[in-house]
């Protein structure tokens, strides 16, 4: 008998959800069977959580594709497994890139699946819109982010129940990718709530679609509708910097004021819900100084070029960047925290921050004609950092600066490579470092692989040898 249970697998699996064959009448007691579920209302809130659980391991990893091939972090002789990235070797069989590519199809399974059977069901019309809103935020996250890392996608936005379905998507125009995730961020805006009661703190809000829109705008090179939309964001006084730069990433003000969007994890419970950014970034070696609860591992450490980015007497660096001198090793400071085990960690990861809508409201200012008014914005993120004001920039001089601002003041966070990527910018700064930095002990420049293809990741061999509707981009075999 035939049997459809509720099911999420990547595309490369045919993103199916769906239809497994048994040969005797019983239920497995681990699995719901999809005809038997979305009868309830909780039914819906579980699925909900479970699109925004999909974020937890989806951002765990997110530095090794957005943070590793850039020049602020890099591997080293404790990670070799990154090299690839680090090194922007990759090539189509890669496992972070076939990795991003499946839990980013994952994610969107889930979504779709909700969104597919909420339509029709009879519940609370604030919350099914809630539901809706917030499903499709993390659907126009998700699809935000591919299109950046593939360019070309395929645009899945229904529930796929075969593999024959499943074959037959090849890749959406970028075009009609940036299309559906403005549709989709346009619905979260109008369904969400601006804010949410103690017990929801974390969901996304009013405040959270916009954010992501304007980035999105500014991404795709709207910078008219990007002021516009930040400025709403502004304007609603929702959002603040915090004085103290630090307090931002404490696990004891997790939900501060600017935040704007962060994925939760659940540290500190014994179940293994938490995050292991904490013992994970500490350096090799470094014990109990900097962290507890598992052995530091010296991911995403810093880069000396990183470390000397920073102005002196900038108030971000002691938190930011910080050397171990035992290993002459790098790190951050951002995600500090002793959890009594891995995983167990309390630090959530932060995807929008409104020290990110400020600056990026500046260079849509400035890419529409404003220079001296976005310097006022840019200089209120200095002012934070203890820094002098800058002034009297041409637009030019400005689209350095406020890329620089950006480097300094949301390094480890995920920003990099997507800012070097849509300024541009990429294959001139990574030549240039790899030029700067090869005769030292930086590791392994010298065998970096700059090459103007990088500019996109590769499609995954194991997807383009199960769906021939599936092309490779340009250089990669």
């Amino acid at each position: 008998m035939k049997i459809n249970y509720i099911k999420i697998v990547s595309l490369a699996s045919a993103l199916t959800v769906g239809a497994c064959n048994d040969f005797i009448n019983i239920d497995s007691p681990t699995i719901v069977r999809q005809d038997l579920f979305f009868q309830s209302t909780s039914d819906f809130t579980s699925a909900v959580n479970g699109v925004y659980s999909g974020l937890r391991g989806y951002y765990s990893g997110f530095f090794e594709v957005a943070e590793i091939p850039s020049d602020n972090t890099e591997a080293n002789g404790y990670t070799l497994g990154f090299n690839p990235m680090d090194l922007l070797t990759w090539v189509p069989s890669t496992a972070a890139i076939q990795s991003r590519w499946t839990s980013s199809y994952s994610i969107i399974a889930r979504a779709n699946l909700v969104l597919a059977r909420i339509e029709g069901f009879q519940m609370d019309e604030t919350l099914k819109r809630q539901y809706i809103g917030e499903t499709s935020f993390i659907r126009a996250l998700i699809y935000f982010n591919l299109v950046q890392f593939y360019g070309d996608v395929p645009l899945v936005l229904t529930e796929i129940k075969s593999e024959s379905e499943a074959y037959a998507y090849g890749r959406a125009p970028v075009s009609e990718v940036y299309a559906q995730i403005e549709a989709d961020l346009k619905t979260a805006i109008d369904f969400l709530p601006a804010t949410y009661d103690a017990a929801n703190r974390g969901r996304a809000t009013k405040g959270a679609a916009r954010s992501l829109l304007g980035k999105v705008y500014v991404t795709s090179k709207q910078f008219d509708k990007a002021r516009d939309i930040l400025k709403e964001v502004i304007d609603s006084q929702q959002y603040r910097l915090l004085d103290d730069y630090a307090e931002i990433f404490s696990v004891n003000n997790r939900h501060n004021e600017e935040i704007v969007f962060a994925v939760q994890y659940n540290g500190g419970t014994g179940y293994g819900e938490g995050s292991n950014f904490s013992i994970a970034f500490a350096p090799f070696g470094s014990g109990e100084a900097v962290t507890s609860g598992g052995m530091p591992a010296s991911n995403n450490s810093g880069t000396l070029d990183l470390y000397e980015a920073f102005e002196e007497n900038d108030a971000r660096k002691p938190v930011s960047i910080d050397l171990w001198t035992d290993s002459d090793m790098y790190y951050t400071r951002k995600f500090l925290d002793r959890p009594i085990a891995p995983n167990e960690g309390k630090n959530n990861w932060i995807v929008l921050r409104y020290a990110d809508v400020i600056l990026l409201y500046a260079e849509a200012l400035n890419e529409t004609g404003n220079t001296s008014e976005a310097l006022t914005y840019l200089n209120m993120i200095r002012d934070r950092a203890d820094l002098l004001p800058l002034s009297n920039l041409n637009q030019n001089e400005f689209r350095s600066a406020v890329l620089q601002e950006r480097r300094v003041e949301l390094c480890f966070e995920g920003h990099r490579w997507f800012d070097l990527i849509r300024t541009g910018t990429m294959l001139s700064t990574m030549r240039a470092y790899k030029e700067k930095y090869t005769d030292t002990r930086a590791h392994q420049v010298v065998n970096y692989e700059v090459t103007d293809n990088k500019v996109l990741f590769p499609i995954p061999f194991r997807e383009i040898s199960l769906n021939p509707e599936l092309t490779q981009n340009p250089g990669y075999n």
